[in-house]
């Protein structure tokens, strides 16, 4: 049974501690530079599990080392370690940022130690909700080779699929996700600002929103995004465009950039899709370029 120290007890490291202990790993401690954090999240694993503020305290009785800490702070941890523990040949020094590289743990790895990351495909709001949501993510694993293998035993134990990527491709990985989940928070709070501009309550806005995006989701698991797409631009409405950018000139021109970018990237959609021609396509351009 490996033994796994998390440094680190945030939404993500507390929801795979619990994980991980359901799954037969032991956790040996969890530090946080606030104590009651780490307290918080023994209490939510439901285990007598030590918590400490102090982080070096198990990580020489640890197999794998988690720091699940924000991405800052990673680094500094990393080397802190080095310089205040023993190494073991072959401990495993895991983080689960999307977008940093294995390569912070070069002073671990430099005292023997295998540096990797296992980032999870998952929005965490919080580690009761991340225990359902991690499970059977899809993880991207990146770092030392030789430490592979332990990275697949994890995740699969989570019920994940994974993949294995380049450390100078993490950025653009990391990027995929935050358009598709953090900038979907942000469209929908400008459709709720739309809403409010035309006297919308904004919970009854908030709920018809929800709804649409369901369904649009649904659409996209079913027939994959191109074949989802609808509305004015898959329609090739001229018209229709024209009106959203006059209406947005007048009461919302805070809104007419992002509109232009949004709309230049759904007419290559649509052509892809086949639902307009070349002709169409560039009438539409041609309104999103005034402005």
């Amino acid at each position: 049974m490996k033994k796994i120290y998390f440094i680190g007890a945030g939404k993500v490291g507390t929801s795979l501690a619990y994980l991980l202990h359901q799954k037969g790993y032991q956790i040996i401690g969890i530090a946080s530079k606030n104590l009651k954090s780490a307290e918080n999240a023994v209490t939510f694993i439901g285990e007598n599990i030590p918590a400490t503020n102090d982080i070096y305290i198990f990580v020489e009785d640890a197999d794998i080392v988690f720091i699940t800490t924000n991405d800052d702070a990673i680094p500094i941890i990393a080397k802190n370690i080095a310089e205040h523990c023993d190494i073991k040949k072959g401990q495993i020094f895991v983080h689960t940022s999307g977008s940093l590289p294995s390569k912070v743990f070069e002073p671990l790895e430099k005292k023997g130690g295998l540096g990797i990351s296992i980032h999870p495909l998952q929005t965490v709001a919080s580690p009761s909700e991340g225990i359902k949501d991690i499970m059977g993510s899809l993880f991207a694993i990146e770092g030392n080779r030789n430490a592979y293998d332990v990275a697949v035993e994890i995740v699969k134990s989570l019920d994940g699929n994974h993949f294995f990527i380049e450390s100078d491709k993490k950025p653009l990985y990391h990027l995929a996700a935050v358009i598709s989940c953090n900038y979907l928070v942000t469209l929908i709070n400008i459709s709720l600002k739309l809403f409010e501009n035309v006297n919308i309550d904004s919970e009854l806005g908030l709920n018809g929103l929800l709804k649409l995006v369901r369904g649009t989701v649904n659409n996209i698991d079913r027939v994959g995004p191109k074949h989802a797409l609808t509305g004015p631009i898959a329609r090739g409405d001229i018209e229709t465009i024209r009106d959203h950018v006059t209406s947005l000139k007048k009461f919302m021109p805070e809104l007419l950039q992002i509109y232009k970018v949004l709309g230049e990237k759904t007419v290559d959609v649509a052509l892809d899709k086949g639902s307009i021609d070349k002709e169409t396509a560039k009438k539409l351009l041609d309104i999103l370029d005034e402005i």
